[in-house]
């Protein structure tokens, strides 16, 4: 009869593992999960009920809306912001456009437009905003709106545009509402010879092509400028002005020695 050596360790046997449990559970996970997203699909929370606009000054948000090519009632997991920001950019003032979600069913458009920093004025009367790349927003009459920049009164050289738009974007918010108008007025000296016309009465002379540089002094300069007085005050290299009741009365500003080419 053997013996079996006592030394010798004894394998414990392992219980059998529950693999049609799990396998069943997984398989019920999957099943609910299905359902549910079934569910959620037919259900109105996966629809588009609002869209929210939200950055928009020169487009109003049913045109931004009805250019996105978003539609109410539309599945909400379908929005994607590729397209919206592709079909917007068809509009000329968009700059860029993001997208937002949140529960339930709201969409959000986040829109950035190009500056407006003039008002070009049609044939017509009709007012049409100048944008900071230069470029003339003819597709949009801002006529009925709130006159809050200055409004291109005169200039034959739509080529200077740009040059202008680059130079008013330039300026200080505070600076840009103070201008009421502005208009060409080239010499033999200087093409881009412009006057540009104040609220507070004052009008001003100066270049295009320094126009950001010279004219976002002004504040600090009509501060010197006698408070009862109006009057020309010309920023080229030194500021002078010039009371209007005293056209050959020209007040030098820091010691500024008049030049009578820029007068």
């Amino acid at each position: 009869m053997a013996v079996i050596d006592e030394r010798i360790p004894q394998l414990k046997q392992q219980p059998p593992r529950k693999k049609g449990n799990r396998k069943l559970a997984i398989f019920l996970v999957l099943f609910f999960l299905i359902v549910l997203i079934i569910v959620f699909i037919q259900s109105p929370y996966s629809k588009v009920q609002e869209i929210q606009v939200f950055g928009n000054d020169i487009y109003t948000a049913e045109q931004i809306v009805n250019q996105s090519g978003l539609t109410y009632g539309m599945q909400f997991l379908n929005v994607w912001e590729g397209s919206v920001r592709s079909n917007l950019q068809t509009l000329e003032g968009i700059k860029d456009v993001k997208i937002s979600r949140s529960f339930p069913g709201v969409i959000g458009v986040h829109v950035t437009e190009l500056k407006r920093v003039a008002f070009w004025t049609g044939q017509d009367g009709s007012r049409y905003p100048l944008l900071e790349n230069g470029y003339v927003l003819n597709q949009v009459d801002f006529s009925a709106r709130v006159v809050d920049r200055p409004l291109i009164s005169s200039w034959s050289a739509p080529e200077l545009l740009p040059n202008l738009a680059k130079g008013l974007s330039r300026l200080s918010p505070a600076v840009l509402r103070e201008i009421s108008d502005i208009a060409l007025t080239p010499t033999v000296y200087d093409q881009q010879r412009v006057k540009l016309f104040m609220r507070d009465g004052n009008e001003v002379r100066t270049v295009v092509y320094k126009l950001d540089e010279m004219l976002n002094w002004y504040p600090a300069i009509a501060k010197e400028l006698p408070s009862d007085t109006k009057g020309v005050l010309s920023l080229f290299e030194q500021p002078w002005f010039v009371p209007y009741d005293a056209a050959n009365d020209a007040i030098p500003l820091d010691g500024a020695e008049q030049d009578s080419q820029q007068q």
